[in-house]
This record gives C-alpha cells, structure tokens and sequence, in this order.
C-alpha cells in the first residue's frame, strides 16, 4: 500500500533539459515544502503554425510532477490506502429518522404522475361535460408553459453554440495568456485531481479516456486517481498496468480499491466518496500540498475531455477569486463521440439530451445543475464531506449537499468547452436499444432526490428561503412535471379536442370565431415540431462538422443530408419510448422498492483508429488484461 516514488532524477532529465532547469519555478506549499516545476515556456507561435494544432493535434503536459516534500518522501503514485475520516454532520432530524422520511416522500414521484395524468384521462368526460373552462384553463397553462420553455430553450441552446465555437481553440498556450486580476493566484499554483471511477471497464476504454487526458496543455498539473472497485477481482491489475502506460505523462498517477461499507451502496457516488478522502489524505495531509489550490474534477470511465479543458478550468477557478471554494465548475457535455454507430431511434434521442445540455449552458437566466462531468474544489467537497455513499443519483445531489452545507452559497460557472461522453453500446441492434432504455430508468431515478429535499427545504433554515425553493422547483420542474405536461400536450387534442374556443380574430373590428381547441393544438403542435426539427437538424451539423471535428476519439462525420435529417425526425418516438415510458417505469419501481441494483451502462468494443495509450511504451494495446465486462 506504500507508494513509490515519483519520478528518478535520471528520468527528470530526460524530460526537463538542463537549459529549462534554471527557470525553475517554487511554490510554497504548507509546513515549509514547496512544489518545484519547471517553467518550460512555449515561445510565441505564428497563428498560421497553429493550423494542425486546431484539426487535433496533442499537447502533453512535459512530465512536471510532484516533488518530495519534507513529509512524505515519495509521490502521487500507487494504491492508496489511507483515507480522510471526516464525517458528516447530522442536519435534520437523526440519521434513524431522517431515513424513514426519505423512504416515505419516494413514493411521492409515482404519486404525483399518476395522479395528475389520472385526473387528466379518467376524469376528461366530467371536465368536458362540466367544466369545461377549468379544461381549457389547465391546457392553456400547459400551452403557454411549453411554448415559453421551447423558445427559451432555443435561444439557449444557439447562444451555448456560439459561445462554444468562441471559446473552441486549441492552441496549448490560450487559456494561460487570458488576462486574469492583479494579485490574483498564479497559473501554475493549481493543481487537479481527477477521479475517473471505473468497475470491469474494458482497459482499452478506460485508455481512450486518459489519453484525452495525458494529451492536456496543463497534463503536468493533473493527478489522475482511478476509483477502482475491490469487487472486480482484476481492479488492481489494470490499475498498475496503467499506471505504467500513463504516470510519466501527467502530474501523478494513483489508484484506489473501494469496498462497500455497512451502509453503503454500490454505484458512482460511493466510489468517489474513497476516492476523494484517499486523494485529500495523500496530497494534502502527507505531501502537504495547499488545499485551497486543489480542484476535484469527477468523471465517467468515457470521458473525452477538450484538450484545453484544464486548462480553461485554471483560469476560471482562478479568476472567481475568493467565490471559487463555493462554486461548481461544468463543462459542457455530450454524447456524439459514438453517436453514429447506434441505433437511430438511440441516435435521435442522444443528439437531443446533447443539444438540450448545451441549452441549459447556453441559459442566461438560470443555473445548470452538474450532469455526471463536474468540478469543485477539495474545500467545498470537505465542507459537504465529500459524496454520499448511500445514494444512486451522485451529480445532482452531490450539488444539494454542498449547497445546504454552504447555507446556499453555492453558484456553477460555466465552461464553454465540449465534453464527450459515449452512448450506450450493447451486443446487437435491439440490445442496445434495451440498454439505452435502462439507463433512462437510472437517470430518472434521480427523482428519489425529491424527498431529501423536501426534507431540507423544511429543516434548514440557515439557507436562504429562495435557494430552498428553487431547487426544489427545479428538480420538481425536471423529474415531474415535464413528463406529465409532455403526455397531457400530446392527449389533449384527442380528449378534450370537442371543446368550443371563443377566438378574438380581428383586433380591429371585433370580429370573433368559434372553433375546436383541439384544431388549435394541432396547429401549434405542428408549427413548432417543424421549427424543433429546423433548429436541431442546423445545430446538429454545426456541432458535428464544426466543434467536433477532428477531436480525438470523436466519430461525428461523414453522415449528412436528407439521411441525416431521417434518423433525428425519429425524435418524437425517442421522446416517447426513451424519456416518457422510462420515466413513469422509474417512478413505479420507486413506489414499491426505493432500493436501486445499480448496473452501470454497457459500452461494447472501443473505436480505436490508432494505437492507444501506451503504444509508445511498447505494450500491447490488445492485451485486455482479462477485463470481464464492458459495463460503464
């Protein structure tokens, strides 16, 4: 469990030539150690030599490491087995409880959808016969609602892809030239821990992620620790194999095995939760590395980072100056990596999640919450102690808890550079629609996280009442109402279609017609499925052929024209088959067991044009160290 050293001063040589030795910079870390790095400085480069640099081109970090500081004589290397014991602080009502109210408000999501969409189908006759003004009153609402939320989403959606295709380049030295405040930290103060949590992945999936990030500008600033799970009996094997294809490339290298503790259960946020304490312990509590300076990136073992991805979070966690412990830091997602290689009606569906992610970031009117890719720095985690482990949805409740814990400080800055993450995969044609399918139901189980903020909302008044509110809103917003106001749009105009509408149609003369609600629903159903088709048709391609082009381990061109535009008209079955049905299967599985199997998502094969990882080194890329499962 000891770890090895970090880097001989043989090998230092190799990578740092003695011209670059004498510029070496020293920052001060705690109890007198220092951190050294060499300050190998790009010379200015002519924009016309940049031309390959912007179709794709890598930029290794130079081998900058950790140095031995005057508490621990060794580095960021190995397994870890020492971990931060901070607990959290009880803040409801008892642990005991706390859990029996949680277990009590999931049964509220089965609740809520079928008994809004039951008054809306069992009870149509009576509100037709009847009232029919409290009909037409509670479609308008749904009416009015939708269309502000899709032209809202729009406008997003197309500023997030101009100020994406803004912040594109790739040129190593961008984001380190960007002015930032006088007096504010240095660059090369910042350092990254990176947390990839994997369990049974293929390792040659697991390198595709590392080499985007071996291939970042600031790569010597990151220590990468995979969050390994003891449970896979080859967990340490591929671990140390990847260890020796990758440290010499990043800042540090090191790995944990997690095991399920009394309490816990399986699944991403339990694996982060070690992680990070083991992570804290070994940077700041034995290489004595300044906690304020460390950020905490979590992500999925399919990651694809933009080569600048670090490098644009350095500047903005520097430039948030002292609001950057209480900040989350997103970049922005998606999942076209693979997208081409599933099936169409999969296709359709994750280039609308893609694009509708890149509409919440694109929002200037509201905050977009984490989704799966995030990062924080090593405070705000302390501050929360770190991940829950007794939860399935880790993104967005790790984002509640920090924000109760910081009494509702906490706010996200936004990254306008893309991140991939791939699609699922599974071992046929309708296999991976199934497997799409299932990682809905997972997705939409993030609805469980209601009642632990109905019980915050009501326990915690040290947190502004608007914070409260807002959250609360905005998961009931997002895991509950859409779904019931989506299904009740699309019946409406064959339940309550009958229903006379009185029309003011001439503004000038008075004039007045009667006709059917439902002959206007049809009109507005068709006006702007035609303008979501449109835009997403036109956003499509520019992410594709623009943004994505040339990114490594990204297959998004070579389809487009009326094939294309055929395989996203498929988006309103997507919708039904891969958003509607999943989610109302998810609510009625939480209705009756609020316990979750987490089986993580299948990722069959891996799309490797050249050799990867450690292809340099000499190792058999296709040696799949015995990995038995594709699951991610």
């Amino acid at each position: 469990g000891r770890s090895t050293p970090a880097m001989a001063p043989k090998q230092e040589e190799e990578h740092f030539p003695a011209t670059n030795k004498a510029a070496a910079e020293r920052v001060p870390l705690l109890s007198g150690a220092s951190l050294v790095s060499p300050s190998h400085v790009v010379p200015p480069t002519p924009w016309n030599a940049l031309d390959p640099v912007r179709h794709g081109e890598h930029f290794p970090g130079g081998g900058h490491t950790i140095r031995e500081s005057v508490e621990h004589k060794g580095g960021a290397r190995g397994l870890l087995l020492d971990a931060d014991d901070l607990v959290a602080e009880e803040t409801c009502c008892g642990s005991g409880l706390e859990t029996a109210l949680y277990s009590i408000l999931t049964r509220l999501p089965a609740l809520h959808t079928f008994s809004v969409l039951g008054f809306f189908f069992l009870g149509h006759m009576w509100l037709v016969q009847s009232r029919p003004d409290v009909a037409v009153t509670i479609i308008g609402v749904f009416i009015l609602y939708g269309v502000v939320r899709f032209w809202g989403m729009w406008f997003s959606a197309l500023r997030g892809l101009r100020l994406l295709q803004l912040n594109d380049s790739r040129n190593p030295e961008h984001w380190q030239r960007k002015p930032r405040p006088l007096g504010s930290l240095d660059f090369k103060a910042v350092w990254h821990a990176v947390i990839v949590p994997a369990y049974k992945e293929p390792i040659a999936k697991l390198r595709q992620t590392l080499d985007t990030l071996a291939a970042q500008s600031v790569a010597h600033k990151l220590v990468v620790c995979m969050g390994m799970e003891s449970r896979d009996p080859d967990h340490l094997e591929v671990a140390a194999q990847l260890e020796r294809e990758y440290a010499h490339r990043l800042g540090g290298f090191c790995y944990t095995a997690h095991t399920l503790a009394p309490g816990e259960v399986a699944g991403k946020s339990s694996n982060e939760n070690w992680a990070a304490r083991c992570v804290k312990r070994l940077l700041v509590d034995k290489m004595r590395v300044n906690p304020d300076n460390i950020v905490l990136t979590t992500c999925d073992a399919d990651t694809f980072f933009h080569p600048n991805h670090f490098a644009c979070l350095t500047h903005h966690f520097i430039c948030d100056g002292d609001q950057r412990h209480h900040r989350f830091y997103l970049g922005v997602a998606n999942f076209m990596p693979n997208v081409m290689h599933v099936p169409s009606i999969c296709n359709a569906r994750y280039t609308v999640l893609s694009i509708g992610r890149m509409a919440e970031m694109g929002s200037p009117v509201s905050d977009p919450f984490p989704l799966a890719i995030y990062s924080i720095s090593l405070k705000l985690a302390m501050k929360a102690a770190y991940w829950d482990p007794s939860v399935i949805p880790e993104d967005w409740h790790m984002y509640f808890r920090c924000m109760y814990a910081d009494q509702g400080q906490v706010g996200c800055t936004r990254l306008y550079v893309t991140i991939g993450t791939e699609a699922v995969v599974g071992k046929d044609y309708l296999d991976t629609i199934k497997e799409t399918y299932d990682q809905s139901v997972r997705w939409q189980w993030g609805a469980i996280d209601i009642g632990y903020l109905i019980t915050q909302t009501f326990s915690r008044p040290d947190v502004p009442i608007w914070q409260r509110v807002k959250l609360l809103y905005a998961a009931y917003d997002h895991h509950l109402l859409s779904v019931v106001m989506v299904v009740g749009l699309m019946a409406a105009p064959w339940l309550y279609g009958k229903i006379p509408v009185l029309l003011d149609l001439d503004i000038w003369t008075g004039a007045e017609t009667i006709v059917r609600l439902g002959s206007i629903m049809i009109w507005i159903w068709i006006v702007h499925m035609s303008c979501h088709f449109t835009f997403m048709c036109y956003t499509d391609h520019v992410l594709r052929n623009d943004l994505l082009r040339n990114r490594e381990h990204f297959d998004t061109e070579g389809v487009n024209g009326p094939y294309r535009w055929a395989t996203l008209a498929l988006y309103p079955l997507a919708d039904v088959f891969l958003f509607i049905v999943p989610t109302i299967h998810a609510h009625t599985k939480m209705f009756f067991n609020s316990s979750f199997n987490y089986v993580p998502s299948a990722k069959q094969g891996v799309r490797c044009p050249t050799p990867c990882g450690g292809g340099d080194l000499g190792v058999d890329d296709s040696a799949e160290v015995h990995v038995k499962s594709s699951a991610i």
